[in-house]
Formats: C-alpha cells, sequence, structure tokens
C-alpha cells in the first residue's frame, strides 16, 4: 500500500501545520456571527421599526421566498410584499436560531418563528410557527446581512 511508503511524522506534520495555519488567520468567529444574527432577526421582530429601515438588514441583490407567494428578489418589491400582508393584520413573532454554520463569505442558519397573527377584521387570534433558512452574506467589514431566506409553515 501506498500508506506504508509516507511516513507518518510526515502526515501528521502536514495535519498539524492546517489546523495551526487555521486557527492563526480566522477571518470570522462562530460567536461574533451568532450575536450578529440574534440582532438582524431582533430588528425582524421589532414592530416598532418601519418595513423601510428594516431594509438596512438585507442585501439589495435578496431572494425571499414565501409560501405560495412569487420569488422576491428586491428589496422594493419585500417592502410592497411586507406592506401588502400588514393590510391582513398584525403578525407577534419570535426568530430562534436552531443551527447556524459560519464560513468564509456566508453563515447559513436554519431557525424557527412562533407568534400570533391577529387579524385585522377583529377575528380571533392564530397562533403560527415556522421553519426557515437563512444565508447571510458577509460584508467587507465582516458584518453580516441577510441574503436569502425561504421558509414554510410548520404542520
Amino acid at each position: 500500500m501506498i500508506y506504508n511508503r509516507i511516513p507518518i511524522f510526515l502526515v501528521l506534520s502536514f495535519l498539524f501545520l492546517q489546523c495551526t495555519h487555521i486557527e492563526e488567520n480566522p477571518k470570522f468567529s462562530l460567536e461574533q456571527d451568532q450575536k450578529s444574527v440574534k440582532a438582524i432577526l431582533e430588528v425582524l421582530d421589532d414592530h416598532s421599526i418601519s418595513t423601510e429601515d428594516k431594509m438596512i438588514v438585507w442585501v439589495d441583490d435578496l431572494v425571499h421566498m414565501a409560501p405560495n407567494h412569487p420569488l422576491i428578489s428586491d428589496k422594493p418589491t419585500l417592502i410592497a410584499h411586507i406592506e401588502k400582508e400588514k393590510e391582513y393584520g398584525l403578525a407577534d413573532m419570535k426568530h430562534e436560531i436552531l443551527e447556524m454554520h459560519s464560513y468564509d463569505k456566508i453563515v447559513v442558519m436554519h431557525g424557527s418563528v412562533t407568534g400570533m397573527f391577529y387579524p385585522s377584521n377583529m377575528q380571533k387570534p392564530v397562533a403560527f410557527s415556522t421553519k426557515n433558512m437563512f444565508v447571510f452574506r458577509r460584508m467587507e467589514d465582516n458584518s453580516l446581512k441577510i441574503w436569502k431566506v425561504i421558509f414554510n409553515m410548520n404542520s
């Protein structure tokens, strides 16, 4: 076998050097990314922030995929979509991070949302929960912004 011909010392040295290189040159940290994502999700959940002002947490070439709606790929269309939804009532919601992975240029998060929907026609409020997948783009200053999101209602 070829493995018998490669000295184990060389293999271990190579692995050590690779691990050392990764630890010495981190461009990001999972802990900082989690703080950044939590702050972004708090913006999404905050009713005191206007829809237009919430767009600061999104990149311009966004992708928003909601159930039973066409794909949205720009901020003006997303603003119109959210404002149209508000005509039907208020969704009081809380985003949660279930799993997150940080990479050089993106952060991928699997999450959930729980909340209550208060219809504008004064009908009884309805509890809801969703599952989602967010992709955040890492900006030049290492901050994060929402790039892509897809979600569905839990069954």
